[in-house]
């Protein structure tokens, strides 16, 4: 087993990039901002509606959202809600462009609302709620390929331009060195497993120390190295003719849960009021498959394998209150404590490289477990919802959180996380939108929504997301059926193979099916 200062090494040195969807086990402030970005969730009939539902009430998403919403119950339901999503997305890389997508079949919503006693005098009574909900989804799957080319200088040898896309050989290279008395060094762990796998040898001589990587020497049909009249070996390409083919599929899978306990009463018909206690869960498994196909070169191929795994727990609790001034009017108000994680990181890196000859060397790390505990930033939600009579009603929210509210602490060793946090207090305070309108006829439903998530980082990337969403259902005295589509406009996102490496733009989608059934008792 690696010490676990090899994983705290890698943390400052694997600067993938906060930039995007955190899908580096090293980006711990990017681990925190995407814990941050939790959604409301909730039931089918929430989604369709853009999932506005601070001021509404009577569904079981108010468990979880705003529990006040529970005073508006006049008995009691149980309802399950079940999502399937089709994931996209569009890569660019060293000038190609790559797509990707899967399917995704979920569980987002359960929750059962139990109507308590009828209250007395202007008190109305109100209702305890039991709920799962899916908070925040970790399912994402990247694809990306593009060529970068090695230089040669007037006598054959590499040039290595900062400017220039690098090779992982050479990257490798870079990030060694060795002293007079020939003892090795390496600024992390990829450079050491290329080392261990014969990517990269050293050798001296009269001048000095040197390091030659085993992808850049030609071979022949029968994968021999071929040399030149003295005996030195032939370099095997420059550029544009002999291109390293890069390529990287990273499948991340997991999610955060929320179970909350809540209670929301009614005071004569125009005040509702309420408060949860939520128990957190999240898991997230992220696997990196990175190779390299050199062009007519004694290393036929090499594959870095990068697993991490989260576990986590924590807890958060949410109070809310909603008034109705006039009849038609509804305006509600909740808030949202920070979420406070424990969370456990596992991760085991593997290179293995395939020599002309089928000559294979494989070398690898297990590291130790990482705890440390993230919080997130507390939430403050507006909304308001007017009725149109029997016909439908229109609603809003608008949704307040500083990102810069975030931080990582106590871990299992002396770490301080100070860059970690430096970064996480450059994320912004932003403001995100939510809209929706819902149409009645009968028993039959019609829904429509929007919502906008704005971008908490400041980069060249767009980070923002937009939903638009649409949906319907019946509702009889008995049960509802409800059904809603999602689909995100995309989000940018960028990541890099290793350190230095330019970044691939990913433009993410997600497209999604969700269907709730609920019955009254």
């Amino acid at each position: 087993m690696k010490s676990l200062t090899k994983l705290i090494l890698l943390s400052t040195l694997l600067l993938y990039t906060i930039e995007s969807k955190s899908q580096d086990a090293s980006d711990l402030a990017g681990t925190a901002l995407d814990l941050s970005r939790a959604t409301p969730g909730g039931s089918a009939r929430i989604l369709g509606l853009g999932e506005t539902q601070t001021s509404l009430g009577g569904d079981v998403s108010s468990i979880s959202g705003n529990p006040a919403g529970l005073g508006f119950f006049n008995r009691s339901e149980v309802s399950l809600s079940t999502s399937f999503n089709y994931l996209s997305s569009t890569s660019k890389y060293l000038g190609s462009s790559t797509d990707d997508a899967r399917l995704n079949l979920n569980f987002g919503n359960l929750g059962v609302v139990i109507k308590n006693s009828k209250g007395k005098g202007l008190y109305k009574g109100g209702a305890f709620g039991i709920s799962i909900n899916r908070i925040a989804d970790f399912q994402n799957q990247i694809t990306y390929e593009g060529s970068s080319f090695n230089n040669l200088d007037g006598n054959g040898n590499i040039i290595f331009d900062a400017n220039r896309p690098a090779d992982f050989v050479e990257f490798a290279v870079l990030s060694s060195s060795s002293d007079a008395s020939g003892n090795l060094s390496f600024d992390n762990d990829f450079a050491e497993l290329a080392y261990e796998t014969f990517l990269i040898s050293s050798f001296q001589d009269g001048n000095g120390d040197y390091f030659v990587d085993r992808d850049f020497y030609a071979v022949d049909e029968n994968g021999d190295l071929i040399t030149d009249g003295n005996g030195n070996n032939i370099p095997a390409y420059s550029e544009p003719n002999f291109p390293v083919i890069q390529s990287e599929n990273v499948k991340s899978t997991g999610a955060t849960y929320q179970t909350s306990f809540a209670y929301g009463g009614n005071y004569n018909d125009r005040l509702y009021f309420g408060g949860n206690i939520g128990i957190l869960t999240m898991s997230k498994s992220v696997e990196r498959r990175y190779t390299e196909r050199p062009t007519n070169a004694d290393l036929n191929g090499l594959l870095l394998e990068d697993n991490y795994d989260l576990t986590g727990s924590g807890v958060v609790a949410t109070i809310g209150f909603i008034g109705r001034p006039v009849n038609p009017l509804l305006l509600g108000i909740s808030y949202t404590t920070p979420s406070y994680y424990a969370i456990e990181q596992k991760r085991n890196i593997t290179l293995t490289a395939n020599y002309a000859g089928n000559d294979i060397k494989s070398y690898g790390y297990d590291y130790d477990p990482f705890n440390y505990v993230i919080t997130t930033p507390s939430r403050l939600r507006l909304g308001a919802t007017y009725f149109m009579g029997k016909y439908g009603f229109l609603t809003g929210d608008v949704e307040k959180i500083n990102y810069a509210g975030a931080k990582l602490s106590n871990s299992d060793i002396d770490q301080s996380f100070t860059e970690e946090n430096s970064t996480v207090n450059t994320f912004e305070s932003v403001w995100n939108y939510r809209i929706g309108a819902e149409l009645r006829y009968d028993i039959f439903r019609l829904r429509g929504g929007f919502s906008y998530a704005a971008d908490p980082v400041k980069n060249d990337y767009d980070q923002s997301e937009s939903k638009i969403s649409f949906g319907g259902g019946i509702r009889t005295e008995k049960f509802y059926l409800d059904l809603a589509v999602v689909n995100g406009l995309g989000r940018q996102s960028t990541i890099s193979p290793y350190p230095g490496q330019e970044k691939a733009i990913v433009n993410n989608k997600n497209t999604g099916v969700s269907v709730t059934a609920g019955f009254f008792f």
